[in-house]
């Protein structure tokens, strides 16, 4: 998963300077042509679109002005989470937001009874393996990054309890980025300025990891710049088969990278993209061997262990996050000037799929999507546009609705 302020993968690789923020989108692909010829993608055909729709979702009432779900997590039909903020004011954004989980039971969503939280601020990540092992992260509204608080509540299906998380439990530049569960693991990513944070939960307390040789080793890369990399999205599959995605750079290098712990160390994995100043921001899959990954502005690959396919006629927006169906076939966030859509990927080509809004709403983005292990239920969480002045935002939720073809959910 991926999405939150992950503008510092962008802004160390345009040599600190790029001036973009979180979820806007780009023009142009970070693809040069050479790069998508070379990738031996097929070509793009026209494909029927998946059976199904995506519907809103009914929620309960969220308090104003503003609400928003940035993140959502589906451990089966009957068991999803979807987390963030309400009661958040643009007017006061240094001390207003209350932290928000949304609990789905298999008929509707509600509230998550929460123990009681004294800071303001949101949740950012939620990640879970199973109705009883649940994590969210989130951070407090502060003035500057440098001030916010980093915060873990855990569930374990009965009570949700804050854990204790001392990387990022005082005032600092700690930026979390990433969240995934496996196996009663919990691993946090992200960054403290130009270092990598990599944080794993083993049962009892948490373990400090050091980031691959190529991201710390003394030395410059491109305009004199230190070695570096990013981690913005993380994925599980067991504890010792972790990926992890973002970007680098050191001499010879510069682009998009996937990261790997095979129980020992992490190393880096290239995709066959270089000097690019781009990055990966969301990571999917149902085991090694068939990973998705997903960057803004056209960057998307897939593939597992060595061997990865650069996929041309990506959307070209911003691509906050990525999931993956029972058939393991992706389905990406689109996020542009035009509103929010999703695409998933058919026979050689990416195929569209409008989101639909709010009819009060003058536009939408999505933040998350989450897909629901041994069923074709699929969620998307973000916010929409509301036509007032200053400009509010509401939290929606997305589900997708399988076609006649599909089995239908209870």
């Amino acid at each position: 998963m991926r999405k939150i302020a992950v503008m510092l993968a962008a802004v160390l690789l345009a040599s600190g300077c790029t001036g973009e923020r979180a979820g806007t989108s780009t023009s142009a692909s970070p693809l040069e042509p050479s790069a998508a010829a070379a990738s031996g993608s097929p070509e793009a055909v026209v494909t029927d679109a998946p059976a199904g729709t995506w519907r809103l979702a009914t929620l309960p009432e969220l308090a104003g002005p503003t609400s928003v779900l940035w993140d959502v997590v589906s451990v089966d039909a009957t068991h999803a989470w979807a987390v963030g903020s309400e009661a958040y004011s643009p007017e006061r954004p240094n001390d207003t937001g209350t932290p928000l989980i949304l609990q789905w039971d298999g008929a509707r969503w509600a509230r998550a009874a929460l123990p009681a939280i004294t800071w303001r601020g949101r949740f950012d990540l939620v990640a879970a393996d199973s109705p009883s092992n649940v994590w969210a992260v989130g951070s407090t509204a502060a003035a500057a990054p440098e001030d916010q608080v980093t915060h873990v509540l855990h569930y374990d299906g009965t009570a949700w309890r804050e854990v204790p998380f001392g990387r990022g439990s005082s005032k600092s530049y700690e930026l979390i980025t990433g969240l995934a569960v496996v196996g009663g693991h919990a691993w946090v990513v992200g960054n403290h300025l130009s270092d990598v944070i990599i944080e794993q939960w083993d049962g009892r307390s948490w373990r400090s990891h050091r980031s691959p040789a190529e991201c710390r080793t003394g030395g410059t890369s491109f305009g004199g710049m230190p070695n570096f990399c990013t981690f913005t999205a993380i994925k599980a599959f067991r504890p010792d088969d972790v990926w992890a995605a973002g970007n680098g750079a050191w001499k010879g290098f510069k682009g998009p990278l996937l990261f790997h712990w095979n129980g020992s160390a992490w190393r880096t994995v290239q995709v066959g993209i270089n000097e690019q100043e781009s990055s990966f921001e969301a990571l999917a899959g149902r085991s090694s061997g068939e990973l998705w990954a997903v960057g803004n502005g056209g960057l998307a690959v897939r593939g597992g262990g060595g061997s990865f396919e650069v996929l041309r006629d990506a959307p070209g927006g911003a691509l906050p996050d990525v999931a993956t169906d029972p058939a393991g076939l992706p389905w990406l966030i689109e996020d542009s000037a035009a509103g929010a859509a999703f695409a998933t990927y058919g026979t050689g080509a990416w195929v569209g799929m409008p989101a639909p809004r709010p009819p009060d709403a003058v536009g939408m983005s999505l933040h998350g999507i989450a897909g629901s292990p041994g069923s074709p239920l699929m969620f998307a969480v973000g916010a929409a546009d509301l036509p007032t002045n200053p400009r509010y935002l509401r939290a929606v939720v997305l589900e997708y609705v399988p076609g006649p073809s599909t089995e239908s959910r209870a």
